[in-house]
């Protein structure tokens, strides 16, 4: 709920409305799409599961990724 207060408008109507506006939005939109992303979580599961040498290529990937997002971070500048 921290979120949500970001987008409230000064002078747009009232908070509460927007709020409110706000956070359905964000409902329905999860409500669309979480449901498809465990359906296709759940059957990479089940490939992965049945195919240990591109599972274990999956978990360098990703591994490879992390190193980047953190090798990223730490020559960012402030």
């Amino acid at each position: 709920m921290s979120f949500i207060p970001q987008f409230v408008v000064p002078g747009a109507g009232p908070v509460a409305a927007q709020l409110a506006l706000h956070g359905v939005l964000l409902l329905a939109i999860a409500a669309l799409f979480e449901p498809l992303l465990i359906v296709v979580g759940e059957r990479l599961i089940a490939v992965l599961k049945g195919r240990r040498r591109l599972s274990a290529w999956a978990e360098r990937g990703v591994g490879m990724i992390f190193i980047g997002l953190g090798a990223r971070l730490a020559a960012a500048h402030r």
